[in-house]
């Protein structure tokens, strides 16, 4: 799994509940004044963003740890749920699955 997969498989390969990591990325660009932003979903809980972030540092690439959740994947009915707490957060976790997956159903619910 590379730093650019913005989700991974993993975090969609179950269809019970589990935990995600809703994370910015600033990957310093070469010969550049400027970073690239990207937010990637972690399959994960913050006590493993710790490790993700040891990894990425080692590269050069800063992170932010911007909110968690879960989420409900229903494959069959290509449908997900997705748990978290009201704020912004939630927006971005909601856009970043819509925009990579724009044949599913999404639904937010307080979490």
């Amino acid at each position: 799994m590379g730093v650019h997969d913005i989700i991974p498989p993993s975090l969609l390969a179950k269809e019970n509940k589990q935990p995600f990591l809703l994370v910015k990325l600033r990957v310093k660009q070469e010969d550049v004044d400027f970073c690239l932003e990207k937010v990637v979903l972690r399959l994960g809980t913050e006590g493993a963003f710790k490790g993700y972030a040891h990894e990425w540092e080692s590269e050069g690439i800063s992170c932010h740890l911007m909110g968690d959740g879960h989420i409900v994947h229903t494959p069959g009915e290509k449908k997900i749920l997705i748990l978290s707490r009201q704020g912004d957060s939630h927006k971005v976790t909601f856009k970043v699955l819509m925009e990579a997956l724009p044949d599913y159903h999404l639904q937010w619910r307080d979490g």
